[in-house]
């Protein structure tokens, strides 16, 4: 039973913190760049809180993060992006947040049912 309360504990540290991260991707230049990494990684490590009663730790930071890239950053959000970002930059880190999450769903769909 410990372990499921230290799961849910992690995952929902993990929600909150990508909500936290979503402040500095407004900020114009390098640190809307920075806050993507630092959602990534809160994304990746939302993959570990996949079990077989639940999955919604990663739903929802995946949602956060993908909302975050797409409408917050400044960087690569798709309507007024900062003039320094091509679009190269772009769907490279947009196609490593679809890996990621693309695991995540193939994770969540070989989970035991019981």
């Amino acid at each position: 039973m410990a372990h499921k309360s230290v799961k849910t504990f992690a995952g929902w540290g993990v929600v909150t913190l990508s909500v936290l991260a979503l402040a500095p991707s407004i900020v114009p230049g390098s640190m809307a760049v920075l806050a993507f990494y630092i959602s990534l990684t809160l994304l990746l490590v939302s993959l570990f809180t996949i079990s077989s009663a639940s999955y919604r730790h990663f739903k929802f930071t995946a949602i956060i993060v993908g909302v975050g890239m797409l409408f917050l950053n400044d960087y690569l959000r798709v309507v007024i992006p900062s003039p320094e970002s091509t679009w190269s930059s772009k769907i490279g880190l947009y196609l490593i947040y679809v890996l990621i999450t693309v695991i995540g769903i193939i994770k969540i769909k070989t989970q035991p049912v019981h």
